[in-house]
């Protein structure tokens, strides 16, 4: 039955996609991001719907008005590089059929944020962006943060099957790094009833981070609210929410989660730890050996890692552990220098964003917006030092939308005006408005409105 209704929804869809091709973009955000088939488990299960919806998505842009390439922007420029680069490095990966899977789904995100990069080009559009990454990872926090309520904490909350955020750490850093942006759009929201959804939102989120048992995320928690104490200007709601969580734990999770907790500040004598550390080095040794590095997920595999072993380097496959240390091995030193740049890339975006938009208060949003974006990349690179996410979905786009941000803060005020009244695909051409100029008693300017 779930299928059907899964089913009919995408049907639903398509039509407006061929009418607007953002349609088709947020459509494809959030069946990358939800999984949505995961979640209805019959015969959709097995369906790479994504693939299906970004086909329907570029046929409808190639018969649109919208921009057909991504706007020159630092990011633009560092994620075109990188995809080159990973393309290069997966040609001659140890075990290229292995490392291909990795490569096929990175190149199809990274497509995925050139297009959101083109067709993000006015505050609503913005806005729909991330209102669909907050919807769909924020389903599974307030679906994990109920089942901590019910369950008492004594399961760990895991994402969907299949998925990049399967595993509960994975999660948990999912779930960290979109809370800022449900603050952002509860603050945002003119309707009460959407603000207080989002604070229960906020506070299930909280939970299900908890309820993930993982270390590294509890860490970017504490890491990202300190960062919203120091980069926000939104109030203190949140912080209120997680002392409030932090002062009831006894009475929610049980024991053994405390005892999990506590190894934090042993992690030297942690076995997990030290193997991760084992990893970064087997990491190390590829990227000396090999330019392109090893490929995709190449430390991954056993015969890997025994044939770059040295002393103190992992004797067995391992995944990397480090977003640093799993581009460090896959791509070699080029590799993660791209990488770094793209996230330079991104902080430079959100850091002009929030210099273009000083003493104008029209622009107050995008400010908030772009210090939002920097409190939730240092959430996510703080706890995705422990984990291998450097090329989830999630994150990425998060980061392309630094771009198209600073792109429309730094577009000229007219075009602001066009575009915040007039979706792009509906708007007239030239020969339109001298038309409409002609008109009796009518303007141009009005018109478009």
């Amino acid at each position: 039955m779930r299928d059907l209704i899964l089913l009919a929804a995408l049907l639903a869809a398509v039509p407006m996609i061929f009418r607007a091709p953002q349609i088709g973009i947020l459509t494809w955000i959030w069946i990358t991001l939800l999984n949505p088939q995961q979640e209805v488990y019959g015969f959709l299960s097995a369906f790479q719907l994504n693939l299906y919806i970004a086909i329907l998505t570029a046929v409808a842009w190639v018969f649109s008005r919208e921009r057909k390439t991504a706007p020159l922007n630092p990011i633009t420029l560092f994620l075109v590089l990188f995809g080159l680069w990973a393309s290069v490095t997966t040609y001659y990966a140890l075990q290229r059929d292995f490392s291909y899977v990795l490569w096929d789904r990175t190149i199809k995100t990274l497509i995925l944020a050139l297009a959101i990069l083109a067709i993000a080009n006015n505050k609503a559009r913005i806005h729909a962006i991330i209102w669909m990454v907050v919807l769909s990872l924020g389903y599974y926090g307030v679906k994990g943060g109920g089942f901590v309520l019910v369950t008492g904490g004594g399961n760990h909350v895991f994402g969907p099957q299949s998925s990049m955020i399967a595993d509960n750490n994975n999660l948990g850093l999912a779930l960290v790094m979109i809370l800022p942006f449900m603050n952002y759009l509860r603050i945002t929201s003119g309707v009460r009833w959407v603000r207080w959804a989002l604070l229960a939102a906020i506070f299930l989120t909280m939970l299900a981070i908890v309820g993930t048992y993982s270390r590294g995320a509890i860490f970017a928690l504490v890491v990202t609210g300190i960062a919203y104490a120091v980069r926000s200007r939104s109030g203190i709601i949140p912080l209120v929410l997680g002392g409030l969580i932090l002062t009831s734990l006894p009475s929610i999770v049980p024991s053994n989660w405390f005892e999990r907790m506590s190894t934090i500040n042993s992690y030297s004598a942690d076995s997990s730890f030290e193997g991760r550390v084992r990893a970064w080095q087997t990491s190390i040794n590829i990227a000396k050996a090999r330019i392109t590095g090893g490929g995709f997920s190449s430390v991954d595999l056993n015969w890997v890692s025994q044939a770059f072993r040295t002393a103190g380097s992992s004797v067995q496959g391992r995944a990397a552990h480090s977003i640093y240390f799993q581009v460090l091995g896959d791509h070699g030193f080029i590799g993660l220098v791209l990488y770094l740049l793209i996230l330079a890339a991104a902080w430079y975006n959100t850091s002009a964003v929030i210099l273009a938009a000083r003493d104008r208060p029209e622009m107050e949003w995008a400010a908030r917006l772009a210090r939002t974006t920097q409190v939730s990349m240092i959430g996510y690179l703080v706890g995705g030092a422990l984990l291998s996410m450097a090329y989830y979905d999630g994150f990425i786009i998060l980061l392309t939308m630094s771009g198209a941000l600073l792109l429309y803060v730094k577009q000229p005020l007219g075009n602001q005006a066009k575009s915040a009244f007039v979706p792009l695909w509906r708007r007239p051409t030239e020969q339109d408005i001298g038309a409409l100029a002609e008109l009796p008693g009518g303007s141009a300017d009005l018109r478009l409105r």
